[in-house]
């Protein structure tokens, strides 16, 4: 059932106050998903009701789009009248498709009476109809200028008289006067399948060792487009294409190797019970042995550039910058090439780093913090994003990466490392999306990132299944397999989801935050079309977690399954929280090993908060760990339901409301022996404690009202027949 949008801020203005016993009337959906039955297309305009993914659709899985020209127009006619008193209001999403601006009337008539004909911007949250983007129409019936009494036609027409870019809309809604919640059960099975959850999927990338001192994270990763370049034994990195390709010195320089930042990034995780994983370059370049800043490409050297540091701060840049230091992108000149710089020199910020640099690091990591079985660092990941070399570190590696050149240097690297560290842990080949899940860079620059030569030339196997099976049949000495854990890392590509920038004014807006918890689905779900440019390509059901699992089944049992890098919305959005509260339980329930967010959330955000619900959920730093086992909800597009059962402890059981509704929830514990149970939750309003050891009675608890767009943690306490004696291994 598509999420009930009409009655979302009148409901929200009540969630804070009693609640009056809700009246009968229910609101008229007009279009939600489709036309209502009550109603029939009249329209004169060109119009589809049948737009879907991945043009523009505000919620559910259609919207309606017209063409808002010559005058005419969409046009909803009802069966039967109604009547402005019977409702509070018409409520609708419009989206002014690739150009905005359109000007269009909202009009309301009966029979051939027109009793209300406005210009629909002046309706519109933000006053005008936005180009790609969805926004909010309110057309209240009350107050002045409101329209009054029978009306059977809706009518959006075109005032232009010309020809304007196409209009779409969806969850048209006639509210009623109070909206009666929803029923849903939620019912855990006990007796389900069990898998133990690994802890380890809490984890961060890197993070303030004051909020990891809070927080207990149970791993963070040293990570990202930089520490491809790190030199570990000057504690200097390069910036790559994310800024200017500058070598930047960390830390202080003092006591190098032993307190470069690395090692005490290791020390800060160790000492709150965190394990650390280290990036280890295998691009072949590390940063050059000076901690001098240096720049890769110098426009007194290779000519005049389209951005140097010091403009890209404006007319008045900060006396550190550097104008010599460019961007690489040019006009014109003899080293400017389809208006890149080519043929610069490497070892002007970088030195040549065989597999024995990685070997003499982990050499160094074993004498400054023990052995990986006596407390040292035990996981190691073989690079970052690798298949963007070519982009991130073209100053560096310019040419396209292969099948084989990914394996042979993470190959040789992963030897190395084992040979010092017999109990090394190793990720690979740490993915950055959907193309390189399916093949090579060198494939994807000849314009398509799914198919190419370098795929049909490795048996048209996709380039994750061919590197398992590689995992798998090529050993290191001893016949010791080089990788533990297939490494990927996945962002959901629909705009403003992922809020890579958490700046984003766009990413908490009302169609976005939809799209966002609709597409977790792309983690799991074998039928969900990707909301995105990834649902018009070959592959458009990612269902990324479970794909991942299979071919590893297929391929090369026993390896584990990581995703070291994700984001699916801001650190302090509401929808981005709730997302990350139910990330982190989708990856209890899919089976992940291991698991990192993008960055460590802010702190005190509302993301830390999403971690906080499962790493110290009432202060005491008590963990939502155990086995997960089968809970089901019956209305899952709207509210998930998730179950963790702690072996000799209490039952978790996790319940997310995506909707904008609240919902009349029921949870059904028959055969749990259950006996109090604590709530907690996440909302916009941050984290709180809703009840403390509540005794249960009877089999079910009701709880009217749940509200809308929360995540809630219930902790139920049971006699001691109620625990299934499963250990899960990780306590």
């Amino acid at each position: 059932m598509k999420p009930h949008t009409a009655a979302r801020l009148f409901l929200a203005l009540l969630l804070g106050a009693p609640m009056a016993q809700p009246a009968q009337a229910q609101d008229v959906a007009v279009f939600a998903d489709s036309l209502n039955a009550g109603f029939q297309n009249w329209s004169w305009a060109t119009v589809n009701l049948n737009v879907q993914a991945p043009n523009p659709v505000y919620a559910g899985t259609r919207s309606a789009s017209m063409e808002p020209d010559s005058f005419q127009g969409l046009y909803f006619h009802a069966n039967a009248p109604l009547n402005t008193a019977g409702y509070t209001e018409l409520r609708f999403a419009v989206h002014g498709g690739g150009t905005g601006g359109q000007n269009v009337n909202l009009v309301l008539q009966n029979g051939s009476t027109i009793i209300y004909n406005q210009p629909l911007a002046g309706l519109v949250t933000g006053g005008s109809i936005a180009a790609s983007q969805w926004r909010e129409v309110v057309l209240p019936f009350s107050g002045p200028g409101a329209p009054s009494g029978s009306f059977d036609g809706i009518i959006v027409q075109d005032q232009s008289g010309g020809n304007q870019g196409v209009l779409y809309l969806d969850e048209m809604r006639l509210t009623a006067g109070v909206v009666v919640p929803t029923a849903v059960t939620i019912t855990v099975d006990p007796g389900g399948t069990r898998r133990a959850i690994n802890p380890e999927i809490y984890g961060v990338n890197f993070g303030s060792d004051s909020q990891h001192a809070d927080l207990h994270y149970p791993t963070r990763r040293w990570g990202g487009n930089r520490t491809s370049r790190y030199n570990w034994q000057f504690d200097v990195d390069n910036t790559a294409n994310d800024y200017f390709f500058q070598n930047i010195a960390a830390g202080d320089g003092s006591n190098l190797p032993n307190n470069a930042t690395a090692n005490q990034f290791v020390v800060a995780t160790k000492a709150q019970g965190g394990e650390p994983l280290i990036t280890v370059p295998t691009l072949g370049f590390v940063a050059k042995d000076s901690r001098v800043k240096l720049w890769s490409f110098s426009q007194a050297t290779y000519g005049a550039q389209t951005l140097d540091e010091c403009r890209y701060y404006g007319p008045n840049p900060p006396f550190w910058c550097t104008a010599d230091s460019g961007n690489g992108l040019c006009t014109n000149g003899p080293f400017c090439v389809g208006g890149k710089i080519v043929g610069n020199n490497p070892l002007d910020t970088s030195k040549a780093a065989p597999a024995s640099y990685a070997a003499d690091w982990v050499t160094h990591l074993r004498a400054r913090h023990g052995t990986a079985a006596n407390g040292g660092v035990k996981y190691f990941a073989l690079d970052n994003e690798p298949m963007l070399w070519d982009s991130t570190h073209r100053d560096v590696h310019p040419a396209a990466p292969t099948y084989d050149e990914v394996w042979q240097r993470g190959r040789d690297r992963a030897i190395a490392i084992k040979q010092v560290e017999p109990d090394a842990k190793i990720f690979g080949p740490v993915t950055w999306g959907w193309c390189d899940y399916w093949t090579s860079a060198s494939d994807a620059a000849l314009g398509n990132c799914f198919e190419g030569p370098d795929r049909t030339n490795h048996g048209g196997l996709p380039f994750v299944e061919w590197y398992l099976e590689r995992a798998c049949t090529e050993l290191g000495p001893g016949n010791v397999r080089l990788i533990d854990f297939l490494d990927l890392h996945y962002y959901p590509q629909a705009d403003h989801v992922a809020a890579t920038n958490d700046a984003d004014p766009a990413a908490e807006n009302p169609d976005v935050q939809a799209i966002r918890l609709r597409s977790l689905r792309e983690l799991y779900d074998p039928a969900y079309v990707s909301e995105s440019w990834i649902g018009g390509t070959a592959y458009p059901t990612p269902n990324l977690l479970r794909r991942a699992k299979s071919a590893i089944d297929a391929r090369c049992p026993g390896i584990k399954l990581a995703v070291t890098e994700y984001k699916w919305g801001p650190d302090n959005g509401v929808s981005g929280a709730l997302a990350q509260a139910e990330l982190l339980a989708i990856f209890g329930r899919e089976g992940v090993d291991y698991a990192t967010r993008w960055i460590a959330p802010a702190d005190n955000s509302l993301a830390e908060h999403a971690f906080r619900m499962f790493l110290d959920y009432d202060g005491a730093l008590s963990r939502v760990v155990g086995d997960s086992i089968p809970a089901t909800s019956t209305a899952t597009n709207d509210v998930g339901a998730y179950a963790i059962d702690q072996n000799n402890g209490p039952l978790f059981i996790l319940v997310f409301n995506r909707d904008t509704l609240s919902k009349d929830l029921t949870l059904n514990l028959n055969g749990l022996n259950a006996t109090t149970y604590s709530l907690y939750r996440l909302s916009a309003a941050g984290y709180q404690t809703v009840s403390n050891n509540t005794e249960i009675a009877g089999s079910s608890v009701n709880f009217p009202s749940f509200p809308a767009r929360t995540a809630n943690l219930f902790v139920i306490q049971r006699n001691a027949v109620g625990n299934l004696l499963f250990a899960n291994g990780f306590e």
